[in-house]
């Protein structure tokens, strides 16, 4: 059967969501109005605190609270330069700074978003005496996010069709419970015992980190490749002069200085930062920027990795006009899960169907059974075709490679088979990454193929929208 999920599951996650923020506004509202005035306040603290942001000002008549322009603002330029400092962040392998407060056993086997809330926790029981407590003044005092949703709110969602849709639910109903097991072992600690931290308030503190943290670029030291190899290419120009060039050992050290030359630029333009490697934080009046999946801004270090810096996109923006940042590149299920928010002009959403499960239950003419067990044999067939994804660009490249492959004749099956090697070679040198077993096969099959395949697409949708108007 097709998923159930798709477009029907995110327009109940929209009209919850309208609906739930509806329900809260009457009690809202003054703590809003509290947190909107505060932040004339934040920007005047942080530029007071060397960050730039005299190019934003506070706008209450739009309808989220958010920061509008000034002046006209070019694409590309810097919007708000924070200096690290203000940052209140934790980082990959770093020891508890508030021992007296967090034993460090428990702070070592946390993640970092609950050793991030344990961090700002702690801040937010200093009340004035916190040096972020401007910022902490602005921010909201209820997240709408999965963990505040009853079964019967979640129910509404209509996922558990697929492993995904049930890893989505798990997920929500698991992050209540992974606070609830981190507040017991907190329980005798001094954050407890003498902050009087209730269980409410860690579930707020890991909604704020969970909704408007960032993972930024740790700042570099000095063995970082970059700073490796500028001194080894120094050492490389140096001692090419005439009076370091008659020492003995010169040649093998310029020789040895080139090598790490070239394997610290190798480093750089191939190397990969990765979510798990990155300083996770808390970034004052950027986390003011109100969330546009078109966004096209990005955050960069600064100074030399002394500050964060907010890029606007290539659009800029007009005086007056709101500035918006994406977030995250991401789906409205991902957005709802760690943001509690749903975008309705998302251009990154998706939807899934188990189209698989749509060929071998609904079309009349059964693929070859030989292709057929090759896709279920096959571990990235398989879930290109289960857990197919549409986009506003159409399916994904590996959804239609294996649908092909799939409602391919034999004759077709087996000459794309032998274009392995070749694909092989392709994807290692020009990707850097091996292909998968889907990659293997032809993307332009016969016209009978083709109209097979387009059939199968159209039978998808139709069933999803008879599903809808039902």
């Amino acid at each position: 059967m097709c998923n159930r999920r798709t477009s029907s599951s995110i327009l109940i996650s929209v009209l919850l969501t309208i609906v739930k923020a509806q329900l809260h506004t009457a009690e809202e509202c003054p703590a809003g109005a509290a947190q909107c005035d505060a932040v004339p306040e934040l920007l005047s603290w942080a530029a007071a605190h060397g960050a730039q942001c005299d190019r934003l000002q506070t706008d209450n008549t739009l309808a989220i609270r958010g920061l509008t322009a000034i002046t006209d603002i070019p694409g590309g330029s810097v919007i708000v330069s924070l200096p690290r400092s203000l940052a209140l962040s934790v980082s990959p392998s770093q020891s508890c700074p508030i021992p007296h407060l967090i034993p460090e056993d428990v702070w070592s086997s946390s993640i970092k978003n609950f050793q991030l809330a344990l961090l700002f926790l702690a801040e937010t029981k200093k009340d004035r005496d916190s040096a972020w407590y401007p910022y902490i003044q602005t921010l909201p005092q209820h997240v709408d996010s999965l963990v505040h949703w009853s079964d019967t709110e979640l129910h509404e969602l209509q996922y558990g069709a697929t492993e995904l849709e049930q890893q989505f639910l798990q997920e929500a109903k698991q992050q209540l419970e992974d606070i609830r097991e981190l507040y017991w072992k907190l329980e005798s600690s001094g954050l407890v015992t003498e902050l009087n931290s209730t269980l409410e308030d860690l579930v707020w503190a890991s909604d704020i980190v969970r909704s408007r943290a960032f993972a930024i670029s740790a700042p570099e030291g000095w063995l970082s490749p970059k700073s490796i190899g500028v001194a080894a290419f120094m050492a490389n120009v140096v001692l090419r002069i005439p009076y370091f060039s008659q020492w003995q050992a010169s040649k093998r050290i310029i020789s040895i200085a080139r090598s790490v030359t070239f394997m610290c630029i190798g480093a750089i333009l191939f190397g990969t930062q990765h979510i798990g490697n990155m300083d996770l934080a808390l970034l004052p009046v950027i986390d003011s920027i109100n969330h546009n999946s078109s966004s096209l801004g990005h955050l960069q270090p600064g100074g030399g990795g002394s500050t964060v810096e907010a890029i606007i996109g290539p659009d800029g923006a007009q005086a007056f006009q709101e500035v918006t940042a994406a977030y995250a590149t991401a789906s409205n299920e991902v957005l709802l899960q760690h943001y509690g928010f749903v975008d309705m002009d998302n251009a990154h959403d998706e939807y899934t169907a188990d189209i698989l499960s749509f060929i071998e239950e609904n079309v009349v003419e059964q693929p070859n059974e030989e292709q057929l067990q090759d896709v279920h044999a096959s571990p990235a067939l398989k879930t290109a075709l289960s857990q197919a994804k549409l986009t506003s660009e159409g399916w994904s490249k590996e959804t239609v490679t294996a649908l092909r492959y799939l409602l391919a004749s034999e004759e077709e099956s087996r000459a794309a088979k032998s274009l392995q090697p070749v694909r092989w070679v392709t994807e290692v040198v020009l990707h850097r990454q091996l292909p998968t077993f889907g990659y293997v096969f032809k993307e332009a099959q016969s016209d009978a193929t083709e109209t097979r395949v387009d059939q199968v697409h159209r039978g998808i949708l139709r069933s999803e929208l008879v599903f809808l108007i039902a």
